[in-house]
């Protein structure tokens, strides 16, 4: 696990690209990022079936300071970082909510914590609920996860973003299913 001043100096060396990057947003074992301005929400009313790629339609909201997002109690949206990462073939990281989030009910990732070696220029999205009995705004710009920065014992081989089906997704995206089942031998 980095502390502060791993994360300095691999920014520094430019193992970790971080755009836009805020001195103060790295922490003394992680680095804070901040929630970007686009939620997709999935519409209700369709039985999700990922073998024949049945998947709800998403709409989009852009926020702004003028009009955040009203996440509503067990409210479910996908939304993204502010900031777009980087990360060389030997670093990879975990990405979490923040405490103070939590304790509003508020979870951020679900299960998608932890983003590959290679992942390129690109925002990180987001799982957002809202657990909590009051809508909760989300406002572009806030403070919204934390990065755990682990380093590899070895580059990696295949770089996320050279074979990865989320290459190139400029924000935030709904999902994408490509080989989620094999034959099992009979």
């Amino acid at each position: 696990m980095f502390s502060d001043r791993d994360i300095k100096n691999a920014i520094q060396d430019k193992s970790l690209i971080v755009d836009p990057f805020r001195p103060e947003s790295i922490r003394p074992a992680g680095l804070t990022l901040h929630l970007g301005e686009k939620i997709l929400k999935p519409s209700p009313g369709v039985t999700v079936d990922i073998k024949k790629k049945i998947l709800p339609n998403y709409s989009d909201t852009i926020i702004t300071e003028d009009s955040p997002y009203k996440l509503e109690p067990s409210e479910f949206v996908l939304g993204h970082t502010l900031e777009k990462v980087t990360v060389g073939n030997d670093l990879g990281f975990l990405i979490e909510g923040r405490s103070t989030l939590a304790r509003l009910g508020l979870t951020v990732v679900q299960t998608a914590m932890l983003v590959y070696p290679g992942h390129k220029e690109r925002a990180v999205t987001l799982e957002l609920v809202n657990h909590s009995s009051n809508p909760i705004l989300l406002y572009p710009g806030m403070k919204i996860a934390r990065v755990v920065l682990i380093r590899l014992d070895s580059p990696c081989e295949n770089p996320y973003d050279e074979t990865g089906k989320y290459a190139g997704q400029e924000s935030v995206g709904a999902p994408v299913f490509k080989d989620e089942f094999t034959e099992l031998d009979k």
